[in-house]
Protein backbone atom coordinates (compact mmCIF):
# COMPACT_ATOMS: atom_id res chain seq x y z
CA UNK A 1 0.00 0.00 0.00
CA UNK A 2 1.30 3.13 -1.35
CA UNK A 3 0.90 5.98 1.59
CA UNK A 4 0.28 10.07 0.37
CA UNK A 5 4.22 11.05 0.78
CA UNK A 6 5.62 8.47 -1.26
CA UNK A 7 2.98 9.19 -4.14
CA UNK A 8 3.95 12.38 -3.93
CA UNK A 9 8.07 11.96 -3.48
CA UNK A 10 7.09 9.66 -7.10
CA UNK A 11 5.63 12.46 -8.99
CA UNK A 12 8.21 15.35 -7.24
CA UNK A 13 10.96 12.81 -9.00
CA UNK A 14 9.25 12.37 -12.22
CA UNK A 15 8.89 16.07 -12.44
CA UNK A 16 12.16 16.54 -11.68
CA UNK A 17 13.52 13.98 -14.50
CA UNK A 18 11.20 15.29 -16.92
CA UNK A 19 12.33 19.22 -15.99
CA UNK A 20 16.17 17.79 -16.23
CA UNK A 21 15.56 15.83 -19.60
CA UNK A 22 14.08 19.21 -20.75
CA UNK A 23 16.95 21.52 -20.16
CA UNK A 24 19.64 18.56 -20.17
CA UNK A 25 19.15 17.32 -23.86
CA UNK A 26 19.29 20.32 -25.90
CA UNK A 27 22.48 21.80 -23.33
CA UNK A 28 24.48 18.33 -24.46
CA UNK A 29 22.96 18.99 -27.97
CA UNK A 30 24.11 22.22 -28.09
CA UNK A 31 27.68 21.17 -26.27
CA UNK A 32 28.59 18.48 -29.16
CA UNK A 33 26.97 20.77 -32.11
CA UNK A 34 30.95 21.99 -32.33
CA UNK A 35 31.91 18.42 -32.58
CA UNK A 36 29.75 17.61 -35.98
CA UNK A 37 29.73 20.80 -37.24
CA UNK A 38 27.29 20.93 -40.80
CA UNK A 39 28.73 20.75 -43.72
CA UNK A 40 29.37 24.50 -45.58
CA UNK A 41 27.24 25.38 -48.47
CA UNK A 42 29.37 25.65 -51.40
CA UNK A 43 29.25 29.37 -52.64
CA UNK A 44 30.16 29.39 -56.70
CA UNK A 45 31.80 32.68 -58.02
CA UNK A 46 32.96 33.24 -61.23
CA UNK A 47 36.45 34.36 -61.64
CA UNK A 48 36.57 35.11 -65.41
CA UNK A 49 36.71 33.58 -68.85
CA UNK A 50 39.41 30.31 -68.92
CA UNK A 51 41.31 31.74 -71.72
CA UNK A 52 42.02 34.58 -69.75
CA UNK A 53 44.90 32.57 -67.76
CA UNK A 54 47.69 31.48 -69.83
CA UNK A 55 48.64 28.31 -69.81
CA UNK A 56 52.04 28.08 -67.53
CA UNK A 57 51.75 30.61 -65.65
CA UNK A 58 50.45 32.74 -62.86
CA UNK A 59 47.94 35.34 -63.10
CA UNK A 60 45.44 37.63 -61.10
CA UNK A 61 41.93 37.16 -60.59
CA UNK A 62 39.17 38.77 -58.86
CA UNK A 63 35.75 37.20 -58.03
CA UNK A 64 32.92 39.54 -56.45
CA UNK A 65 31.55 38.10 -52.91
CA UNK A 66 28.29 38.70 -51.45
CA UNK A 67 28.69 40.39 -48.15
CA UNK A 68 26.00 39.19 -45.50
CA UNK A 69 25.40 42.82 -43.52
CA UNK A 70 23.35 45.45 -44.58
CA UNK A 71 23.51 47.30 -47.25
CA UNK A 72 23.47 44.34 -49.67
CA UNK A 73 26.89 44.84 -51.24
CA UNK A 74 29.33 43.42 -52.73
CA UNK A 75 33.50 42.83 -52.30
CA UNK A 76 36.02 41.41 -54.62
CA UNK A 77 38.01 39.04 -53.67
CA UNK A 78 41.84 38.93 -55.25
CA UNK A 79 42.69 35.74 -55.73
CA UNK A 80 46.16 33.86 -57.92
CA UNK A 81 44.97 31.40 -60.74
CA UNK A 82 48.01 29.11 -61.75
CA UNK A 83 46.63 27.00 -65.03
CA UNK A 84 49.74 24.86 -64.69
CA UNK A 85 48.30 22.57 -68.25
CA UNK A 86 45.12 22.92 -70.23
CA UNK A 87 43.13 20.38 -67.95
CA UNK A 88 45.20 21.36 -64.34
CA UNK A 89 44.23 24.86 -62.90
CA UNK A 90 45.31 25.44 -59.14
CA UNK A 91 43.53 28.83 -57.34
CA UNK A 92 45.12 30.41 -54.49
CA UNK A 93 43.77 32.41 -51.76
CA UNK A 94 46.08 35.65 -51.50
CA UNK A 95 46.14 35.84 -47.90
CA UNK A 96 49.34 34.18 -46.16
CA UNK A 97 48.52 31.28 -43.77
CA UNK A 98 50.33 32.52 -40.65
CA UNK A 99 49.18 36.49 -40.06
CA UNK A 100 46.68 36.45 -43.30
CA UNK A 101 48.71 38.81 -44.59
CA UNK A 102 48.49 39.75 -48.85
CA UNK A 103 50.91 37.87 -50.69
CA UNK A 104 52.64 39.17 -53.92
CA UNK A 105 53.64 36.84 -56.56
CA UNK A 106 57.38 37.29 -57.93
CA UNK A 107 57.62 36.28 -61.22
CA UNK A 108 61.50 36.30 -61.17
CA UNK A 109 61.57 33.64 -58.57
CA UNK A 110 58.72 32.05 -59.34
CA UNK A 111 57.47 32.29 -55.33
CA UNK A 112 54.71 34.03 -53.44
CA UNK A 113 56.32 36.47 -50.91
CA UNK A 114 54.84 37.84 -47.67
CA UNK A 115 56.22 41.23 -46.99
CA UNK A 116 54.91 40.94 -43.12
CA UNK A 117 57.32 38.45 -41.85
CA UNK A 118 59.08 37.04 -44.97
CA UNK A 119 57.20 34.06 -45.46
CA UNK A 120 57.62 32.53 -48.85
CA UNK A 121 55.73 29.68 -50.72
CA UNK A 122 56.85 28.07 -53.76
CA UNK A 123 54.36 28.05 -57.12
CA UNK A 124 53.26 25.36 -56.34
CA UNK A 125 51.63 27.04 -53.04
CA UNK A 126 54.50 24.40 -50.74
CA UNK A 127 55.86 26.62 -47.66
CA UNK A 128 59.36 27.06 -48.30
CA UNK A 129 60.49 29.58 -45.52
CA UNK A 130 59.92 31.65 -42.86
CA UNK A 131 56.95 31.39 -39.93
CA UNK A 132 53.94 29.71 -41.88
CA UNK A 133 53.03 26.31 -41.25
CA UNK A 134 50.84 25.53 -43.29
CA UNK A 135 50.58 25.83 -47.61
CA UNK A 136 48.83 28.27 -48.93
CA UNK A 137 44.99 27.83 -49.19
CA UNK A 138 43.53 26.35 -51.95
CA UNK A 139 40.17 27.21 -53.54
CA UNK A 140 37.65 24.54 -55.08
CA UNK A 141 37.13 25.23 -58.40
CA UNK A 142 35.17 24.49 -61.74
CA UNK A 143 34.88 25.74 -65.14
CA UNK A 144 31.35 26.05 -65.79
CA UNK A 145 30.44 27.44 -69.98
CA UNK A 146 34.18 28.47 -70.42
CA UNK A 147 34.02 30.27 -67.17
CA UNK A 148 36.46 29.60 -64.11
CA UNK A 149 34.38 29.39 -60.99
CA UNK A 150 35.70 29.50 -57.12
CA UNK A 151 33.96 28.31 -54.06
CA UNK A 152 34.23 30.98 -51.85
CA UNK A 153 33.08 28.42 -48.85
CA UNK A 154 36.33 26.16 -49.43
CA UNK A 155 39.12 28.36 -47.69
CA UNK A 156 38.32 29.41 -43.98
CA UNK A 157 36.46 33.30 -43.60
CA UNK A 158 39.60 35.31 -43.30
CA UNK A 159 41.88 33.78 -45.95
Amino acid sequence: MMTRRSVLGLLVSAASLVAGGIVGIPALLAGLSPVFPAPPEKIWRRVGRLNEFPIGAVSDGTTLTQRDAWPWSFKGRAVFVWRRTEAEIVVFSRSCTDLGCPLTYDRGSACFLCPCHGGIFQQDGNRLAGPPGKPMYRYDHRVEGGHLEIDTASVPPAA
